[in-house]
């Protein structure tokens, strides 16, 4: 059924709307207005974080690969992991998609029950966006979050001698993407890592009071780390044979005959959380059950930094993708 056979644009709204779960108190006014009311005061934190995600048919997703669902909860979970990233809470968002004239209506419904599953999980209210048509699907996300001020963790406040963290595994999406590229199968772990991934949320508000800077791996963890160094004005040593890897990760590079740390240093989309703690916390941090695993330090060496791999070379760590390169 297409969007026509139901009466074009808005009755697909009113259809969606249906599908949002709304039971937020401090919702005035959600879907079906010019803007979202919210009612912000008292203000339940100092600081209000923002973010946005574009995910685009064919280079963030895939239909032959992907079902509706699962698109819509990688998506929301894209932004949700930002939050996290920042030691906040995510409260509000917004859903902006783009859709070409053949897109069936229950493609679409099905894309907002995923997005609807992943709010329900992390407590977030859906509060609206826009639909058009274009020539590809394209889905932009705006979250709203809340951080309390000791608990906001920014890129810019890694320090020298800071132990380098990381909440998991690594390198398990790139490997299910390498797979499917080449016609194989990944392993259930490998898909669900690269097809449903889910956001740190559920360690983020524990790691973020010890933390002094922290990011989500969101295009792999040598560019993370760039990214740290760059905003603090440091350097950083990665030990290659600390980089903590799944046997599925370490089975599919033996399949296709690659070195599985390049999916951990470069892939992308673990959405797995790096963070940088000094080490009079690192026995606190220990003491809260967190299972992380230590990958390097901060170094004062500005603008350095290395892979130390296991017979002691040093390589530069790789600077990620670049949409428009």
């Amino acid at each position: 059924m297409k969007i026509k056979d139901i009466g074009g644009e808005f009755n697909l709204i009113d259809r969606l709307a249906a599908l949002i779960p709304a039971d937020h108190d401090e919702i005035v006014k959600g879907i079906g207005d010019d803007a979202a009311v919210l009612r912000i005061a008292p203000v339940p934190a100092p600081y209000l974080l923002v973010t946005t995600d574009t995910l685009v048919e064919k280079k963030h997703f895939r239909r032959d690969w992907s079902t509706p669902e699962q698109i819509g909860i990688k998506a929301a979970e894209c932004n949700l992991s930002d939050i996290a990233a920042m030691g906040g809470q995510p409260q509000w968002m917004v859903v902006s998609i783009v859709l070409p004239p053949h897109i069936e209506v229950e493609w679409i419904e099905d894309v907002y029950r995923g997005i609807g599953h992943a709010c329900r999980r992390s407590h977030v209210a859906l509060l609206g966006g826009d639909t058009t048509q274009g020539s590809a699907t394209v889905i932009t996300i705006t979250l709203l979050g809340s951080v309390l001020d000791e608990h906001l963790c920014l890129r810019s406040h890694a320090r020298p001698g800071d132990h380098l963290m990381v909440t998991g595994s690594l390198g398990a999406s790139a490997a299910a993407l390498a797979l499917l590229s080449r016609g194989m199968q990944p392993s259930p772990y490998l898909m669900a890592k690269h097809l449903t991934p889910c956001s740190r949320l559920d360690v983020s508000g524990r790691i973020a009071p010890l933390a002094n800077a922290m990011i989500d791996i969101s295009d792999g963890l040598g560019p993370e780390v760039r990214h740290l160094c760059t905003q603090s004005g440091v350097g950083a040593r990665i030990a290659a044979a600390s980089i903590p890897l799944h046997d599925d990760v370490k089975a599919a590079a033996k399949a296709l005959g690659v070195d599985p740390l390049q999916w951990a240093l470069s892939g992308g989309e673990d959405f797995e959380l790096l963070f940088s703690v000094a080490p009079d916390r690192l026995a606190m941090l220990k003491q809260e059950g967190l299972l992380c695993h230590e990958v390097g330090c901060i170094t004062d060496e500005a603008d350095h930094a290395f892979l130390i791999r296991e017979d002691n070379e040093c390589i530069a760590l790789p600077r990620g993708y670049d949409h428009f390169r």
